[in-house]
């Protein structure tokens, strides 16, 4: 199960470094229910919302929200 993890968690930093695109990272997931943690992850990253605009949020809560992300990833990596 650490293995499969840390894989996932360099996919999500692949993700997040613009070298993979959504449907690739989706792809590359691993089942989401044989692992809460990164079933939590898969879910806030599906559902993360807009930074600004009309419809997005505030920079601040845009910030938190990633870094819930960006913790639960070295989460992962431990």
């Amino acid at each position: 199960m650490e293995e499969i993890r840390k894989k996932f968690a360099v996919l999500v930093r692949k993700l997040y470094a613009g070298e993979i695109s959504f449907d690739e990272f989706l792809s590359e997931a691993p089942e989401q229910d044989q692992d809460g943690l990164i079933g939590e992850i898969v879910d806030l990253i599906e559902h993360e919302p807009q930074n600004g605009g009309f419809l997005g949020v505030s920079n601040s809560s845009h910030e938190l929200y990633m870094q819930q992300i960006f913790s639960l990833i070295e989460e992962l990596e431990q």
